[in-house]
């Protein structure tokens, strides 16, 4: 696996506090730079795929991001944490939207590389949030954690390869 994938999977994997995944999303991104980003983007992706709600009825068959509690979006600040929300909330309904048409196109608007440009490590920060309480929440309902994380960092690992 990818040396950036890898650690995707210790930010989503590793229970730690939200200060301190932040602090961890941040020490990573400095090592890894855009791959960081990008593997956290592709376990966001991998996770909503397999695990995710469904949208309301005129979005069947699309899986939603949740939104993160507030105080988790402001430790990425206050403004740039909803900034990057809706940005990540853009490129992720574009991408599933373009995955169900089967296209390779995306409709227009902010890409991966912009959301890795302006937001750095926060960006990491809130996908690895969002995937690692998305786990715990299927370990309240009785899944099995490991399972589940052995789902994501297969898809991981065939992303690297």
């Amino acid at each position: 696996m990818h040396p950036s994938a890898e650690s995707a999977l210790d930010l989503i994997s590793t229970p730690r506090p939200p200060a301190k995944l932040l602090d961890a999303s941040r020490e990573a991104w400095d090592e890894h730079g855009y791959p960081l980003t990008y593997a956290c983007f592709m376990a966001l992706v991998a996770f909503a795929d397999k695990y995710g709600d469904q949208g309301a009825d005129d979005e069947a068959g699309v899986a939603v991001i949740p939104r993160p509690p507030s105080e988790v979006i402001i430790l990425a600040g206050r403004r740039r944490g909803e900034e990057a929300l809706d940005m990540l909330n853009s490129l992720f309904t574009r991408v599933r939207e373009a995955d169900r048409a089967r296209t390779q196109e995306l409709a227009p608007g902010p890409s991966l590389e912009d959301l890795d440009k302006n937001y750095k490590g926060n960006a990491s920060y809130l996908m690895a949030y969002i995937v690692g309480s998305g786990v715990e929440a299927l370990v309240e309902e009785g899944q099995d954690a490991e399972r589940v994380l052995e789902s994501v960092a297969q898809f991981l690992e065939e992303l690297s390869g």
